[in-house]
């Protein structure tokens, strides 16, 4: 049956070449740190937590340009920022394969931090709930597919192209072939269709400054904040020390790695129902779901023994939350407090959930440093997964009857 008058439908190959350019830009300026950690610690002799700092120095940058880039999407829109953080991206890839000190490493970071607070996931949520109104939710769901095989795709590519050219080659293969999905996209599928006509919360924050002071006052902000700082901590930690968690557990090698396979499938998955029941779950339910997967998974590894096929529950168990949670952290606080200035309120909550990404690696170093075992930071991760459901149930309980719009200053 055709739609009804005045209906529209859901812009599938808009969102879908969206969600292409994220799952390229993923690839290209995250992803790459995977792969590039092994031959350039080869070349230069620097440690696997030298290089890594590189990388918690990106996220960091991240968080710090967080709530300057939402409000510029919520007054201005994504295409020229998105598409000039691609081409600037592309020459950073460039600046990376000419380094020979970590200094240069670092200055890279810096900059690849900028250009993917401009680019990857929040950019891209703040773009389609600017431009689709209450559809934005589905878009969200739509845009994580891709990105979600941003790991399978390029960590495999990228490899290939490191045992094939070398490590410096590789990423300016990298760089030119990011140029055409991350800039061309945006600067093409975007180009007329940010128009805020659709929704008057959205038409009131593109033409006047919009204060999200009333909801960071409100005690919901903070609930969902500590639920996705304490999730981020989690997770982060979690995915740099499983394998030799594993290990410590009995498992081999090849065993702790294919555990860890399932993870992203696993993820993929949790978004897929999510796509597949969004009319039908609520976002408190999806947000439970997703936070108290995390909590099963913890009690789950912490109970293997040597070699227990659980491991496989507890990779299903840890990644389906995974994929649920990043969609619940793009929605919770439009749909708890108002959708009025989303870029700005998401930067505000997201940035201290990049810091805490930037720190995990090390403050999971050192709760390991104190007795040399796993079993401490296990109790921390399962704390960790605890306090986040029940901040986020918390929060869900006392959100506002009706999401309330920020005012205008």
């Amino acid at each position: 049956m055709d739609p009804a008058p005045g209906a529209k439908r859901f812009p599938y190959p808009i969102v879908s070449a969206l969600g292409l350019s994220q799952l390229v830009a993923w690839g290209s300026f995250y992803y790459v740190f995977v792969s590039l950690m092994e031959p350039m610690r080869d070349e230069f002799g620097w440690t696997k937590t030298q290089i890594n700092g590189a990388l918690s120095v990106a996220l960091a940058t991240t968080g710090l340009c967080a709530y300057a880039r939402g409000r510029w999407i919520d007054r201005y829109g994504g295409r020229t920022l998105m598409t000039s953080a691609a081409v600037a991206g592309g020459g950073l890839l460039l600046l990376w394969a000419h380094v020979t000190e970590l200094w240069q490493l670092y200055l890279v970071g810096v900059g690849i931090g900028v250009v993917s607070a401009m680019m990857l996931y929040d950019a891209a949520f703040a773009v389609v709930a600017r431009m689709l109104g209450s559809d934005y939710r589905k878009a969200i769901i739509v845009i994580t597919l891709f990105g979600g095989l941003a790991s399978t795709v390029f960590v495999p590519l990228t490899e290939q192209l490191v045992t094939s050219f070398g490590w410096r080659d590789a990423l300016q293969w990298l760089s030119m072939i990011q140029l055409p999905f991350c800039a061309g996209i945006p600067y093409l599928i975007l180009r007329g269709r940010e128009t805020v006509e659709h929704d008057p919360h959205v038409r009131a924050t593109a033409k006047a400054a919009v204060s999200i002071r009333p909801a960071l006052a409100h005690p919901v902000f903070w609930l969902l904040a500590l639920s996705f700082v304490s999730y981020a901590f989690l997770f982060t930690s979690l995915i740099f020390n499983l394998v030799p968690m594993l290990r410590e557990s009995g498992y081999t090698t090849g065993e702790a790695v294919a555990a860890y396979a399932c993870i992203g499938p696993s993820q993929l998955a949790g978004r897929i129902a999510m796509l597949t029941l969004e009319r039908f779950i609520s976002l408190t339910v999806a947000g439970l779901i997703g936070t108290l997967f995390p909590v099963f998974a913890m009690i789950i590894l912490m109970s293997l023994q040597a070699h227990s096929p659980l491991v496989i529950l507890f990779a299903i168990s840890f990644g389906t939350g995974m994929g649920i949670k990043t969609i619940v952290q793009a929605t919770a606080a439009p749909e708890f407090l108002g959708r009025a200035g989303y870029g700005a309120l998401q930067g505000a909550l997201m940035f201290p959930v990049y810091i805490a990404q930037a720190a995990s690696p090390f403050l999971a170093a050192w709760i390991w440093q104190i007795r040399g075992e796993y079993d401490l930071l296990q109790v921390v991760l399962l704390s960790m997964a605890a306090l986040s459901a029940a901040a986020f149930l918390l929060a869900a309980k006392l959100r506002p009857r009706a999401a309330a719009s920020p005012a205008a200053v």
